[in-house]
């Protein structure tokens, strides 16, 4: 009886046992699953973060936690996937940490100057590139150091993550031997006691930098002494470049018509502001000269003296004149405007006569303006032809000159002028003229 009873508390016992057993398995199996599914199986973070805790990991904290690499080190700063592990009392689990890199890189550039031939590299025009992780820098494409000129320069800062910036800078390339050029200079002449504007037409050509200084040194001219001096112009640039220049300014003793040279000179700027206009032809001036000397100044059949200056004098205050002082006053005033222009006297003879050749669009053309046998040829941009006609048909011998001595006029005028009704009236011809 004793035995039996034993045996049914030893079999109570055992089934106690095995219950508590199988409880606490069914307990801990309920923990272990509650555990692994709090614990996310992937962590995010951004480069340069700080590493992260056990808690970060779980939906809901758990205390007592911990993480563990599983790796010997984890750089924050390097993107990539890493394992650790987060326990709990018994239980474990692996997950991954993700560190990667969404942020593109900011940086700033700098313009640069270089010298022809010289090399350049990205990191040359950076002032600064900022990243959580590597930053590499390179060329859109490669700049051309090997021709003159200001270009825009792209680069690109790149980080680990293949994140990008695209930068901008101005890369100035300079060749030392391409010096600032100094042009409008001249040699001067003038006359004791006057003053010269050294600076007046010059420039300096420059394209790297319009702003190059010129400087000018006339320190050795005596402009009270007659002589010939020397006028040093320098160009310098901003890269260090010097171009430099000597004119000669020639100072002459005054001569005793001196007042009439400044009268003329006077004049005949009043004149020619008086006779053109802004946009015309080189045509239409010439017209507008011709015009003025044949219809201002008075013919009379009184030779007059040769002096250059007087005449021309006299002829720009409409005094009375003979070819002479047509011709001589017409070339003042096409000197003025800025038409080329010959001088011309006739050889042989009979007697003097006096008119000019100009060139126009190139080509040297006959312009006699003495206001005589107007009716039979006007002669404004006459060719040889009509100068040889009227010199055999009208008045021989009227146009003599050696013309080996002188330009050959074309075939054909580009303009003709008429005279009516005490009137000039100009005709431009359509037709290209063509030299034999």
């Amino acid at each position: 009886m004793r035995r039996k009873k034993k045996k049914k508390i030893i079999l109570i016992i055992l089934l106690g046992i095995l219950f508590l057993l199988a409880a606490t398995a069914v307990t801990g199996g309920v923990l272990k699953y509650r555990f692994d599914q709090n614990v996310l199986p992937v962590y995010t973070v951004e480069a340069g973060e700080a590493y992260p805790s056990a808690e970060d990991f779980e939906k809901t904290p758990w205390d007592g936690s911990e993480i563990d690499q599983k790796e010997p080190s984890t750089d924050m700063m390097t993107p990539g996937v890493h394992t650790v592990t987060i326990s709990w009392g018994p239980f474990s689990k692996d997950v991954e940490l993700i560190i990667q890199d969404t942020s593109a890189p900011k940086g700033e550039t700098r313009d640069l100057v270089r010298e022809k031939g010289e090399k350049v590299t990205p990191e040359d025009f950076l002032v600064s590139a900022q990243d959580t992780t590597k930053v590499t820098a390179y060329f859109h494409q490669t700049p051309d150091l090997n021709t003159e000129g200001e270009s825009t320069v792209k680069i690109y800062l790149e980080d680990q993550g293949g994140n990008r910036t695209l930068l901008t800078a101005t890369l100035t390339v300079y060749d030392p031997e391409n010096v600032p050029k100094i042009e409008g200079t001249q040699s001067r002449h003038l006359y004791t006691g006057e003053n010269v504007a050294y600076r007046t037409g010059v420039t300096v050509d420059d394209p790297l930098d319009p702003a190059a200084k010129l400087t000018i040194d006339s320190s050795r001219v005596d402009l009270d002494t007659p002589g010939v001096y020397t006028v040093t112009y320098k160009a310098e640039d901003k890269y260090g470049r010097v171009g430099t220049a000597d004119v000669q300014v020639y100072v002459n003793e005054r001569p005793e018509n001196y007042d009439d040279m400044i009268r003329l000179k006077e004049l005949t700027k009043q004149r020619a502001a008086e006779l053109t206009t802004p946009g015309m032809t080189d045509i239409e001036k010439a017209f507008a000269v011709f015009r003025y000397v044949r219809k201002t100044i008075p013919w009379n059949n009184t030779r007059t003296n040769r002096d250059e200056i007087e005449q021309a004098l006299a002829g720009m205050e409409g005094k009375a004149g003979d070819c002479y002082t047509h011709a001589i006053t017409c070339k003042t005033l096409l000197d003025e405007v800025g038409i080329e222009n010959i001088f011309m006297e006739r050889n042989p003879g009979p007697g003097q006569h006096y008119w000019l050749m100009v060139r126009i669009q190139g080509e040297w053309y006959h312009m006699d303006p003495s206001p005589i046998y107007m009716h039979k040829l006007v002669c404004f941009l006459g060719t040889d032809d009509e100068a040889r006609w009227f010199s055999e048909e009208v008045r021989p011998g009227f146009y003599n000159y050696d013309h080996s001595l002188f330009p050959t006029t074309p075939l054909e005028s580009p303009a003709r002028v008429s005279y009516k009704g005490g009137e000039y009236t100009l005709e431009i011809l359509q037709e290209t003229a063509q030299t034999e």
